[in-house]
Formats: structure tokens, sequence, C-alpha cells
């Protein structure tokens, strides 16, 4: 690990519920949140569902006055795969000119739902710095089930259209490769293997962490969000306990590595302006995804 590597803290704030009877606790927990990181004396990136702007306008000023960066997580949390081109960019210039409004702020970060920005839907990123976007955290460089880009590189790059991508920080465990830094991940692996982990992620130089407000809410009902099948809605419910706890051995420094500024700031400060581009295939005019992993 490089001496000047750190940690950045996102989080991905959404009405997971969706039409699932009971509570609504996604305002509840992200508060919760912010009172962690304000003990800590943290600044991190929220990502924020454009829908929220409707029912939580209040919550997202608390988190842009609390000195946090709040960044897009597309306008509705569809994947991108259920959007056309036309129809994305319409609902995404309309949920960044609302955030934005609604905040007294830039909102120059992106973040597709479920890391859905994959060799099927990169056309997005011709589209987000032409809406005003400088950098999408929107990508798993790896292979999996519901999700991901394999090839890519691990590291910042730029896309053709110049936007900076932050990769997911992954890991191998076992056969596996997995985002471990955030989620399901976060909560199911060990301390000991998160902190190996980043000690051997010598090659990502921009780590970052992410959660959501159902990651900490082991009080919540048991419910099937959006439709998903049984057995992804079991994992996202379950073994949500220890999640805050590691979040705070995160702040403390537990697992070896300071914590940083937002994704945004870092950015200012040109902490990214090494990243290489990703080329384009001559005869395809597609990225070349295995050119920089």
């Amino acid at each position: 690990m490089s001496k000047d590597s750190c940690l950045t803290i996102t989080l991905d704030i959404e009405d997971h519920r969706g039409d699932a009877p009971g509570p609504k606790r996604h305002a509840v927990c992200t508060r919760e949140l912010l009172d962690l990181l304000a003990r800590y004396r943290v600044q991190g990136t929220f990502f924020v569902v454009g829908d929220l702007i409707e029912t939580d306008a209040d919550l997202l000023r608390q988190i842009s006055e609390a000195g946090h960066e709040i960044g897009l997580h597309s306008f509705n949390h569809k994947p991108l795969r259920a959007h056309t081109l036309t129809e994305f960019q319409e609902q995404t210039h309309r949920a960044k000119a609302r955030l934005e409004d609604c905040i007294s702020a830039a909102v120059i970060g992106y973040r597709a739902p479920s890391f859905s920005l994959t060799a099927q839907t990169h056309w997005v990123t011709d589209i987000l710095p032409q809406l005003g976007f400088g950098y999408s955290s929107s990508t798993l460089p790896a292979g999996s089930p519901l999700y991901g880009y394999p090839g890519l590189p691990k590291t910042p790059f730029r896309w053709p259209s110049g936007l900076l991508e932050l990769p997911s920080p992954i890991t191998k465990v076992g056969p596996l490769t997995v985002p471990f830094l955030g989620g399901i991940y976060f909560r199911y692996l060990p301390r000991s293997l998160i902190r190996r982990a980043l000690r051997d992620r010598q090659d990502q130089t921009a780590l970052w962490s992410y959660l959501h407000p159902y990651d900490i809410d082991a009080a919540e009902p048991f419910c099937r969000p959006h439709g998903a099948p049984l057995w992804m809605s079991i994992l996202l419910w379950a073994n949500r306990r220890p999640a805050l706890a590691k979040l705070e051995w995160l702040l403390e420094g537990g697992a070896g590595l300071p914590v940083g500024n937002p994704l945004g700031v870092r950015l200012a400060a040109g902490e990214f302006e090494a990243a290489p581009p990703l080329p384009l295939n001559p005869c395809t005019e597609q990225p070349v995804s295995n050119h920089l992993s």
C-alpha cells in the first residue's frame, strides 16, 4: 500500500423497500450514519437517488450542510440496461438539476445502480460529461452473475469521453472476485480479510467503501424489495448487526488505512490527474476494456 493511500467513505442513499409494506427507515438510518461520521469529523460522498428529492429534501440538505459531497445515484434506481439513451439523458438531466437546486451545490459525481455500467451500457459515459458530471464510480472490474465489467482497469482511468472512472476496489475470495469494501460483502467478510485485502491493494489508488442505510438496520422487518428473488432478499436482510461497528473500525483506522476526503474533493485536489485514457478499438470504436488491466 502506498504511503499516500487513503480511503473515502461513500454511502448510497435510497429507499430500498419501494412498495413493500412496512415503515420507511432509510432517513432514520441515514441520520445515524451522519452522527457517526460527525463524531469522527469525517466527510464522505453520499450518492442519492433522485426520487428522494420529493420525499426527503430536508435530509439531503442536512447531508450537504454537514460538509459531505452529494452525488447522483440515478433517477429511480433502475439498472442502466432498463433505460433507452434518450430516457436516461432526460431523467438524469432532470434529477441532477433538481438535486443541485435542493442543496444549492454542484453535483459532479455519478454512481450507477448495482454497478450496472457494463460493456452493454458504456454509452452512458458519453452522456454524463455532457450533463456536467466530472466522475463516475459505477464499475465493478470483474465478472459477476448480476453485474460487472471484466477486464477494466482496477485503477482510475478516463473513458474516451474524458469522464473519470473510479472503479470499485476488489479482491479475490476463493474463486470469486468481490467488492470487499461495500454492502453485503463488507458485512459478511471478516475484518482480517478486509485488512489483508487493503494491505495487498498496492495497485488500487482510489479506494472507497460503500454502504446503504439498510446495511446498518438490524431492526428492519424482512421484506422482498422491488420484487427481488427470495435468496437475494435474505442476503440483503441478514447479518446487518456488525455493519455499524465495522464502519466505525474503518473510521478509527483499524484496517490500517487513514480515511480521506470525499471523492469530488480528491478530484479537485488533482489526486487523479495521472488517470490514463481507456482507448477505443479502431474496428468497433468501443472501449478496449482489457488494455490497461
